[in-house]
């Protein structure tokens, strides 16, 4: 049976030092009434009224870190492990939240991969992830991206399951992510064959992440996008925001996004890719792969 897609998140990454020259909150809330508003004005109104809903509010925070083996044999398999703690200035608190997520450009070989959580209330949502179009520059040490003049977007598709699990800094090994996710061999190696338990994992570097939600845009047809501002903040080398990320959320109706709503989030998205101009990050493509360990991503320097 395949899976049902949830949501839509529209993901774009934005300039970090633009969040350095000013207390977070302030620089969250000038991007929404200088920035944001604008580009959703552009949308036109809905019954006589902006489509612009909300503000960002106080900030939540959490501690972020992902796992890979040293080969990036998760990576290299299109998938991703997320550990997540709450936290407050900081210092984490509570039990861990790990997140297991396959994600590829392929939706019907994602839509019948099978991805459960050994917990009973783990969280199993299928997602589309959609991006500006753009591809990695070429050039030998080059680590900026190429974005074509007429912007566009590019989607992949994403199933993750998410369960609350004790997760110290003992050893850990692929052993345990199966433990935890048991199909996880089966998407590695379809008949498991290969499978080596005692693969040991490595995590990249502690994030501390800092996110602001509240701000919505109303696209019709009852279908809301939900912004989140996200902030990753490396470790005490980088007191202020390293990455930064803007995105907003659009859940599904049995799977379904009305036409008019779907194209006033097409023609936002990209309004962003140029109303936002020096506001973009052109460095990098991913957040993701910036905190992966090792070669498995692309380093913050």
């Amino acid at each position: 049976m395949r899976h049902e897609l949830n949501a839509r998140e529209y993901k774009l990454l934005l300039n970090p030092s633009r969040f350095r020259e000013a207390p977070s909150e302030i620089a969250v809330s000038t991007f929404w009434e200088e920035r944001l508003k604008p580009a959703i004005l552009k949308l036109g109104h809905r019954d006589g009224e902006a489509r612009h809903d909300g503000q960002f509010g106080a900030p939540s925070e959490r501690i972020v870190r992902f796992w890979e083996t040293s080969d990036c044999l998760l990576t290299r398999a299109d998938l991703a492990l997320r550990e997540r703690l709450p936290a407050q200035n900081g210092t984490p608190g509570g039990q861990s939240e790990i997140t297991l997520k396959l994600r590829m450009p392929d939706l019907f070989v994602v839509a019948a991969t099978v991805l459960p959580g050994r917990d009973k209330d783990a969280r199993t949502t299928f997602e589309e992830d959609i991006a500006p179009l753009e591809v990695d520059d070429p050039q030998p040490e080059k680590t900026s991206v190429i974005i074509p003049v007429k912007r566009s977007i590019r989607s992949r598709f994403s199933l993750s399951t998410t369960q609350a699990a004790e997760w110290g800094e003992t050893r850990r090994s692929l052993g345990d992510v199966r433990s935890l996710f048991p199909t996880v061999g089966k998407i590695l190696y379809p008949a498991e064959a290969e499978f080596s338990s005692g693969a040991a994992l490595v995590s990249g570097p502690t994030v501390r992440e800092v996110v602001f939600k509240g701000a919505r845009v109303k696209l019709g047809d009852n279908i809301i996008g939900k912004f989140t501002l996200t902030l990753w903040h490396f470790g005490s080398a980088h007191p202020a925001p390293t990455v930064a990320e803007i995105s907003f959320k659009c859940a599904l109706v049995d799977g379904d996004m009305p036409g008019k709503a779907a194209r006033r989030a097409l023609a936002l998205f990209v309004g962003m890719q140029t109303a936002l101009g020096n506001w973009i990050n052109s460095e990098h493509s991913s957040k993701t792969a910036l905190a992966l360990p090792g070669r498995c991503g692309r380093p913050i320097e």
